[in-house]
């Protein structure tokens, strides 16, 4: 039988990396095996850029020193962490289950009162934690791990409390804007509140398959939704956090009969591993031929070239290509509308590529919110063919869906776009095609103070070196 030489990525000399699980601009997560217990553990990679920032450091080594100290029920258990080779990792519990989105795509909405339970469940954990003091802060569906007995446990603690306490600004560009709330999105120094606002997103998503998008009212969506559950996930849902409910026990009683009172919360001595937070310096082991140098290099470029909206897969320990990707502006921008009346403030197009994130080109309003035709769009013309890698597009309204596409036929573009994209402050795409041209297709408008519109400040390309 010939042996498996498929090279394996060992982190600290005992977790084997196995299945990417996700990747976001603040790292990438891995399901791996613990060598040394043999159990399954959850492995996240933080972004270099971040670790590279003392104050982040700072605040991470802080937040995950208090969160690796606790045993709270219904919380996935903060294991380990260390730096290897530039590379800081955290190590959590493995939480069996499937996320909540996930479940949504496979099976659709919930059970009104199985999305019930489970958030008050959840909201259990989540208020041990608030009345220790500790927030989430990027609390997602994903992050709301559902067993086959319907029990829901909250992960990937930490991250959101270091990017809250160091990072603040860079909150929506790190998180995503979608699952943030409104003071986040302002770079304000967000509370227990921010927590309950998510977790009305979550539930919202639960029972209706929808983000809220601005929304309050599932039972808008979903007739069977209690009114009184609706009132609750409305007010947790409020713009404005003195609206909101206090904190998660406010909200889980608001959501039914009191919750059980979680098992006591323990707090045993932290573990002293060559320092408060004990750092590991072990060189990372690479089974075969991959040497660790090329496995950093390869992440440092992966999270260079593409962010949020990046499918996992992607093989670490692959040889970098030799000429790095470039971010490049378009030589000129145009505006089709072939469904409209040809013309959709042209004028301004510009201002989507002009190196200047302060200006934007702005669609018409739609007075009533709704395009009421499929779709309109910007052709980026790049001056040249190019192999297009992805697009980074910022906006200063988040939430409008856009779709794009690559190519050498600005006239057939239309009929190529790719999935849905909802907008977020700052939005990565991965693209794979060579073109002269790329198409940001743009399918509904949202709310800007000044219309219903869709907004692009600035739309950047990324392209494989010349």
């Amino acid at each position: 039988m010939t042996p498996n030489t498929q090279p394996v990525t060992v982190v600290a000399g005992r977790y084997a990396l196995e299945e990417q699980l996700g990747r976001s601009p603040t790292g990438i997560v891995f399901r791996a095996h613990d060598t040394v217990l043999g159990r399954t553990v959850i492995v996240r990679l933080v972004h270099p850029d971040l670790a590279d920032d003392p104050a982040f450091e700072a605040a991470l080594t802080d937040a995950s020193r208090r969160i690796a100290a606790l045993s709270i029920p219904g919380c996935a258990r903060l294991l380990d962490s260390g730096l290897e080779d530039g590379v800081t990792f955290l190590v959590r519990e493995h939480a069996a289950g499937t996320g909540i989105r996930q479940r949504i795509k496979a099976s659709g909405p919930a059970p009104v009162d199985e999305a019930r339970r489970g958030m008050h469940e959840a909201m259990g954990a989540l208020a041990a934690l608030h009345e220790l003091g500790i927030q989430h802060l990027a609390l997602d569906a994903d992050d709301v791990i559902v067993s086959d007995d319907g029990a829901a446990r909250l992960t990937d603690l930490g991250v959101g409390t270091a990017i809250a306490e160091a990072r603040p600004a860079d909150a929506a560009d790190l998180l995503g804007a979608e699952r943030l709330a409104p003071e986040q999105l302002r770079g304000e120094r967000p509370d227990a509140r921010a927590d309950v606002f998510a977790a009305g997103a979550i539930l919202f998503e639960w029972l209706t398959g929808e983000r809220p998008d601005g929304r309050g009212s599932p039972r808008a969506i979903r007739s069977d939704v209690p009114r009184e559950l609706d009132r609750a996930v409305a007010r947790a849902l409020e713009p404005d956090p003195s609206n909101r409910y206090a904190d998660a026990r406010a909200f889980a009683h608001a959501l039914g009969p009191a919750a059980e009172e979680p098992d006591a919360v323990t707090i045993p001595e932290p573990r002293r591993r060559g320092g408060v937070f004990g750092w590991l310096g072990v060189p990372l082991l690479i089974v075969g031929a991959v040497a660790a140098a090329i496995v950093v290099a390869v992440l440092l470029r992966e999270f260079d070239v593409v962010g949020q909206d990046v499918p996992p897969g992607s093989t670490v320990g692959a040889e970098p290509p030799e000429v790095p990707p470039e971010v490049v502006r378009a030589a000129s921008v145009s505006v089709i509308d072939p469904f409209g009346d040809g013309d959709e403030l042209s004028s301004n197009a510009i201002l989507a590529s002009d190196g200047n994130a302060e200006t934007a080109w702005r669609s018409e309003n739609y007075f009533d919110g709704v395009l009421n035709k499929p779709g309109v769009g910007l052709v980026l013309d790049l001056g040249r063919t190019r192999e297009v890698l992805g697009l980074r597009l910022s906006t200063p309204h988040p939430g409008f869906r856009f779709h794009v596409a690559v190519g050498v036929d600005p006239d057939a573009l239309i009929d190529a776009v790719g999935s849905p994209v909802t907008a977020a402050a700052l939005t990565h795409v991965r693209l794979d095609g060579t073109g002269r041209y790329v198409l940001v297709w743009i399918t509904s408008v949202v709310p800007t103070g000044d219309g219903d519109r869709a907004e692009i400040g600035e739309a950047e390309v990324v392209v494989a070196g010349a």
